[in-house]
């Protein structure tokens, strides 16, 4: 991802505890997790991380968002507007974001 580092956890539940340790700025995750665990993720999430931002990735044509998220996006879209989310809401800095899949 162009201006970005990426660091991906091997499951979703070593998302958060990285998130932390390492201070993201951003979390992608994507539709395959359960409704159920993203709802625990995000939750855990923004205790952990408060200015974290929180992108929604959804490719199921019955899937419309996530309320509990900063922002949803259809991945048919394409990468740049994933980019354009972030790049609209962080501020100009090293970012770092966590994809969750």
């Amino acid at each position: 991802m162009a201006g970005f580092s990426v660091i991906s956890p091997k499951n979703p539940e070593e998302g958060p505890p990285l998130a932390a340790q390492r201070e993201v700025d951003a979390v992608v995750i994507g539709h395959s997790i359960p409704a159920r665990l993203r709802k625990s993720l995000i939750t855990e999430l923004r205790h952990l991380c408060p200015n974290c931002v929180i992108c929604f990735v959804y490719a199921a044509p019955d899937t419309t968002g996530e309320p509990l998220a900063d922002v949803s996006l259809d991945v048919t879209d394409g990468p740049e507007s994933l980019i354009a989310a972030l790049q609209e809401r962080l501020p100009r800095r090293n970012n770092k974001v966590l994809p969750v899949q």
